[in-house]
């Protein structure tokens, strides 16, 4: 047998069909939309939900790390989220889920990182076998722009049961890579699978964008591409006076979160480093969110009966920051709702009540 023979006889031996095709992406119907689910759980009650990729951002020295760092705490003891301040008693705390938590600090040093978490530990007066485990400056540093460095990072996690993992800060944890470009998107999404294979609740500590003198929209704040906000759940944005401070989300992807405030009160050893730190929470007027519109707007129907435009021009010249439109969007709301009534009026308008 020649070698054009051998050719032609291996060509015919080849099979008919192709292997069967296995296709790793597993198609969702309705059927599964419509199967019950477990309600979503969260860490922080109405706040940090798992699994989920959070943003805490603020300006430097806002002291965005250090009330982070109490919260992580709080959920590895299941003690509350910023007590009420003895001074004031107004405000019940932020109810949390009793996890394991993990920190990562690629940002404050270990020397920083120490004194800060033995600080608030102090304050709370928790045990030594509390599960919280934390990383400072660890090599091979976390390149958040690799997935085999953040799928390490996602088996750590799994290892020790982690609900709760807080990384200060993300621009230390890119890879290199220019936050205000479109590679951010690999990185994001790095984080989101790390959230997903977990199950945790991912909180990433950035900075916020410097101000340049023009009012925009609140999320522009957040430093870096657009991607980044984008592929986030929820961002918080840190404002401080003294030693007060106010959060307030400016992206939510779900159940709004309200604004809340916080105390930050401390007390030196004698060599001036932190002995015992703590975050009490503290009552805030709420005059922009949509509750405080149907606060205001029930408040002032209160014994009244007003046309439409009374009503919102009553309500606008209570939360002057809010825009007339969203304002009578309420008033329909609440009115198809059933939340107030109506009844005709002259000329074919309305007459609200409650």
């Amino acid at each position: 047998m020649n070698d054009i023979e051998e050719d032609f006889k291996s060509v015919n031996q080849l099979p008919e069909t192709s292997p069967e095709f296995i296709d790793p992406w597993m198609p969702y119907t309705l059927i599964d939309a419509y199967r019950e689910r477990t309600p979503i759980e969260y860490v922080a009650k109405g706040i940090f939900k798992l699994p989920s990729v959070n943003i805490i951002y603020g300006a430097p020295g806002c002291l965005k790390s250090f009330i982070m760092a109490d919260f992580a705490l709080c959920t590895a003891s299941g003690q509350s989220w910023l007590p009420p301040a003895p001074w004031q008693n107004k405000t019940n705390g932020i109810e949390v889920m009793t996890c394991q938590t993990m920190w990562l600090d690629f940002d404050m040093g270990t020397s920083s990182t120490h004194e800060r978490i033995e600080a608030l530990a102090r304050g709370k007066n928790l045990p030594e076998d509390t599960p919280f485990y934390y990383y400072s400056m660890p090599q091979p540093w976390l390149d958040g722009s690799k997935p085999e460095s953040s799928g390490m990072l996602t088996l750590r996690a799994q290892n020790l049961g982690i609900k709760v993992i807080i990384i200060d800060n993300l621009g230390n944890v890119s890879g290199g890579v220019d936050e205000n470009s479109g590679a951010m998107i690999q990185v994001m999404s790095n984080f989101r699978q790390l959230s997903e294979e977990t199950g945790a609740a991912v909180i990433l500590i950035h900075h916020q964008r410097k101000g340049n003198g023009i009012t925009g929209r609140a999320g522009d704040s957040l430093r870096g591409h657009s991607s980044i906000e984008a592929a986030i759940d929820l961002a918080l944005q840190v404002d401080r006076d003294e030693d007060i401070l106010t959060i307030k989300s400016t992206k939510t992807r779900g159940v709004d979160v309200l604004p809340f405030s916080a105390a930050f009160t401390y007390q030196h050893k004698k060599n001036g480093d932190l002995e015992s730190a703590k975050f009490y929470g503290l009552e805030i007027e709420d005059n922009n969110s949509n509750i405080a519109i149907m606060r205001e707007i029930t408040t002032t129907l209160t014994g009244k009966t007003m046309n439409k435009t009374e009503l919102t021009n009553a309500v606008k010249t209570t939360l002057a920051s809010v825009g007339i439109n969203r304002i009578r969007n309420t008033i329909d709301k609440m009115t198809a709702d059933k939340t107030i009534k109506t009844r005709a009026g002259n000329r074919g308008g309305l007459i609200y009540n409650l």
